[in-house]
């Protein structure tokens, strides 16, 4: 291949943070009720949308289409993006507008795993982590720094505004893959699903503990706002400046863990549950003093970024022959996780109290704790950089 690698890889990984930016529109609830004229609970039914649909479709589309040609597939998934964006702009219907979103969402699995296959097969030897974790960086930048700019725009303009920005970052990524990707050939050969590999206690043990993960973070990470608002008192912009501080600190953990997943990856995926659990305790005990939860959020931060390279570190070396597949797993797990994480939390709040959140948290990351312990102890499947 004559193309530089890292051009390559910084295309993809700009064009992963685009398609993601749909998820960022969590921060316009209200905004998305007044434009549709309807209840936040069903806004924020219209929101979680693209998440559910990515956790259900992550099991199967990658593999129907990982036998086709690369740039055709992005390409492919690209425009529909960036035409599904441009119809919601300018429609006011809720059903077209979640007709489009969830269409979109269907072919997002797709797009991510095959953009993390491609990434390591063009990585020169060595540096295979190191362009995964950048894929996973452009996720990682995609929602948590999309969420702020967003927000800004949706509350500064409107809703039209803030899709207006998703639209034209899809947009730019559709150029550019069209001039400067090359071809490069699918790899699969027939539409089967390796059910052999789905089946084994291996896959199916390591899976349950690596959803813990997403799980207990979601709890605390989604009802942090609230949170800071009435424990904290932290009001207006002083919140949003702080959560996009958060975001900058979880993209130095997606890199971070990257690094230490090569370095030490059993003492990485072990460590990680005990530290997290630590901070998510800390936060519950100095709940009233502003500086300490700051600096344990920050802390938060860093874990967060990392969690998304050791969900898709277990699961590719689980499923090391099918990587397409193992991709699309890590991201039915990743969303899959956090829908799941942010109901148990609201169902935490309603009737706990929102310190309920800590100890949920902890509850989630000590099974997952457990359960890897066991997997990699007790199954002793093999790692890849083990």
């Amino acid at each position: 291949m004559r193309e530089n690698p890292k051009t390559l890889l910084y295309i993809l990984a700009l064009a992963s943070l685009g398609i993601n930016t749909p998820l960022s529109i969590v921060g316009i609830i209200s905004q998305i009720s007044a434009h549709f004229n309807t209840t936040i609970a069903i806004s924020g039914l219209y929101v979680s949308s693209f998440t559910f649909t990515i956790a259900v479709c992550g099991l199967f589309i990658p593999i129907i289409f990982s036998r086709y040609e690369r740039k055709k597939t992005f390409l492919s998934i690209l425009t529909v993006f960036a035409i599904s964006n441009f119809v919601i702009i300018f429609s006011d219907n809720l059903y077209l507008s979640l007709f489009f979103r969830v269409f979109s969402a269907v072919f997002y699995p797709s797009f991510i795993s095959i953009a993390l296959t491609v990434c390591e097969e063009i990585a020169p030897e060595g540096e295979k982590q190191d362009y995964i974790t950048k894929i996973l960086l452009g996720i990682s930048i995609g929602s948590i720094v999309g969420l702020p700019i967003t927000t800004a725009l949706g509350t500064i303009f409107n809703y039209e505004i803030a899709m207006l920005w998703i639209f034209l970052i899809n947009l730019l990524s559709l150029i550019l893959i069209s001039l400067f990707f090359p071809r490069i050939s699918g790899k699969a050969k027939s539409y089967e699903m390796p059910l052999s590999n789905l089946k084994s206690k291996e896959f199916m043990v390591a899976s349950i503990a690596i959803i813990m993960m997403p799980i207990g973070a979601s709890i605390v990470y989604n009802y942090m706002p609230y949170f800071l608002q009435t424990v904290s008192h932290i009001l207006t912009y002083k919140l949003g400046i702080l959560l996009f501080v958060y975001g900058i600190v979880s993209i130095m953990g997606t890199w971070i863990g990257g690094k230490l997943i090569v370095y030490k990856d059993k003492a990485t995926l072990l460590i990680f549950q005990l530290v997290c659990g630590s901070v998510f305790l800390l936060m519950y005990l100095f709940a009233q003093y502003l500086i300490p939860i700051l600096i344990l959020f920050m802390i938060f931060g860093v874990l967060d970024g990392m969690g998304y390279n050791l969900i898709q570190y277990v699961e590719s070396s689980v499923l090391s022959d099918t990587p397409e597949l193992a991709n699309g797993v890590f991201l039915s797990i990743l969303n899959g996780g956090i829908a799941i994480g942010t109901a148990i939390g609201g169902f935490l709040v309603n009737d706990f109290g929102v310190m309920s959140i800590f100890i949920g948290g902890v509850a989630f990351l000590i099974l997952a704790f457990i359960l890897l312990y066991y997997v990699i102890f007790g199954l002793k499947i093999s790692l890849k950089y083990s």
